[in-house]
């Protein structure tokens, strides 16, 4: 079982840092999933491009408010990120739901975060706080980029770390808990404000789907992406639309 206490989080505006190439966030914030819709053509280039991209500082984090979108029961999540602390607890990259609690309501809906071995570890827990935990062996915190996708189908729990599959669960017969409130969290745990993460963050994406095996490959080795299902998508750069970007407080 996952072992959490809930606490109430801040919705507070603060100010922000910047510097030109990137943002850090030095307080919470908050954006609306009506301002973050994928664009199907923005990010489908040949060549990955790390820069802009989200800093974070162990101690900071940034909210996407919940909405019925983000409440999922089939899934794909996907990021790229960069690490080189040694953790002693998770360090969340991306998650709905939270750890804390077994309570209905508040068990994890979706999420990955850097786990205890200094590895990858995502997964879901059901209604009654059962836990579907999928880890890396191979560690991570070594200050290389790293792209993380988890999927779930309904069935079939699938961790990818570059594009190679490392873990999966099959023959699930639960359902992710997905009626929680919480938001949507980059960078610590979704339910409390604990659980940190410290590294750079970019392009996250989420589907309402299971991604397959070349799909993964593709968004990889190509980064080319089939957009459909997608709900989310962050890049920390430029949108083709501008109502795609998100707005940052300055």
């Amino acid at each position: 079982m996952l072992s959490h206490v809930m606490q109430n989080s801040s919705k507070n505006l603060l100010a922000l840092a910047t510097t030109p190439l990137l943002f850090t966030i030095i307080a919470v914030f908050f954006l609306s999933i009506d301002d973050l819709k994928a664009d199907a053509q923005s990010a489908n280039a040949t060549k990955y491009n790390f820069e802009p991209f989200q800093s974070l500082q162990g101690s900071t984090y940034q909210d996407i408010a919940d909405s019925d979108s983000l409440n999922l029961t089939e899934f794909s999540l996907a990021s790229w990120f960069r690490t080189t602390p040694n953790y002693t607890e998770p360090g969340h990259i991306i998650n709905k739901g939270g750890m804390n609690t077994d309570e209905p309501g508040m068990n994890l809906n979706y999420g990955t975060w850097i786990n205890e071995e200094n590895g990858v570890s995502g997964g879901f827990e059901s209604e009654s706080g059962d836990d579907f935990i999928l880890k890396s062996s191979e560690k991570v915190n070594d200050g290389n980029w790293h792209y993380e996708v988890l999927t779930y189908n309904g069935t079939t729990l699938n961790l990818y770390v570059d594009g190679k599959l490392v873990g999966n669960l099959t023959s699930i017969e639960e359902k992710p808990d997905n009626t929680g409130d919480q938001p949507l969290r980059i960078g610590a745990n979704s339910l409390n404000e604990d659980k940190f993460f410290t590294g750079d963050i970019d392009e996250i994406r989420l589907w309402d789907r299971a991604l397959n095996m070349s799909e993964i490959k593709d968004s990889f080795e190509d980064n080319k992406f089939n957009t459909t299902g997608q709900i989310l998508f962050l890049s920390y750069g430029d949108y083709v639309n501008s109502e795609g970007k998100p707005t940052y407080i300055k």
